[in-house]
């Protein structure tokens, strides 16, 4: 027996951080979405659930910090297509002061594809990220207050 690579994410630590509709220019000439342009969809999902506790991304420069990915693992369920309308959920699965890890189900949504009744698993995936000091590229610790506005995604599993 192997150990998965992806572990299922719990769903229930997870909030829609972001809707898209696929873009003709993120498929393949196969007319499904190109494996690696899934992962601006999770940025954007990202950055909007940061944005909704309060944290904008930017935010982090003008303290000297960044919080650049470190790992990245995609467990491909289903493909979407062009003009398909994308559901990206996430949330923090793991935080300390220097560390965080972000988890993500895409599902496309009933309505728009014919003949899906019921939301449709496309991917599950998680990022990880460290806080570095953007002005040798060493890591640190983030400020109390940016840790707190993490905690407010965080639901410990």
């Amino acid at each position: 027996m192997t150990t998965p690579f992806l572990a299922p994410p719990d769903r229930t630590a997870m909030r829609l951080a972001h809707q898209a509709r696929v873009l003709f220019a993120d498929t393949d000439q196969m007319g499904v979405v190109y494996h690696a342009s899934y992962l601006r969809y999770l940025e954007a999902a990202r950055v909007e659930l940061l944005r909704a506790a309060g944290m904008s991304v930017p935010a982090f420069e003008p303290l000297g910090l960044g919080l650049p990915l470190t790992e990245v693992a995609v467990r491909y369920r289903a493909f979407a297509r062009y003009d398909d309308r994308m559901s990206v959920h996430c949330g923090i699965s793991a935080l300390s002061s220097v560390r965080v890890h972000f988890d993500y189900v895409i599902t496309i949504e009933p309505g728009d594809r014919l003949g899906l009744e019921a939301p449709l698993e496309v991917l599950w995936a998680q990022t990880r990220h460290a806080c570095i000091r953007i002005d040798d590229g060493r890591p640190t610790r983030m400020p109390a207050s940016l840790v707190a506005l993490l905690e407010s995604c965080y639901t410990p599993r």
